[in-house]
């Protein structure tokens, strides 16, 4: 493939992860951060600007064309540097997470993270279609 093919490609590729899925707002694709890639599979980090929402997609780039598949996440790039570089997930581990979720107060944290997540979500949503009605 040649570098100028490969190059529309690419943007192709990155075009199809250039808006957010939460509030709609347009990325810019040079926000995108390479996460990882092999062959021509690439893994990228997005966060909104707007929401601050992020969405990790594997963006597939060949000769045919461009195809991605994203998931939103509340992951920073951060977090998931971290995640990638911890080993995988041992006995001990699962045994210590039995322990923590047998101790009770876990669901407590659960719902008012749950509640919290959804009422931005529900604010944000009453503040868009207010804008859309002062617009008309």
């Amino acid at each position: 493939m040649s570098t100028h093919l490969g190059s529309e490609l690419w943007n192709e590729g990155l075009k199809l992860v250039s808006f957010c899925p939460v509030c709609e707002t347009r990325y810019n694709p040079m926000e995108a951060r390479l996460l990882g890639e092999q062959g021509e599979a690439h893994l990228l980090h997005v966060q909104c600007r707007k929401c601050q929402h992020s969405i990790l997609a594997l963006v597939l780039v060949n000769q045919v064309g461009a195809s991605s598949v994203g998931v939103l996440t509340d992951l920073s790039y951060a977090d998931v540097v971290r995640v990638r570089s911890c080993g995988s997930v041992c006995v001990d581990d699962v045994i210590d997470v039995h322990r923590m979720l047998g101790g009770g107060g876990w669901e407590q944290e659960l719902g008012r993270a749950a509640q919290e997540q959804v009422r931005h979500v529900l604010e944000r949503r009453e503040r868009k279609q207010q804008e859309s009605k002062a617009t008309r």
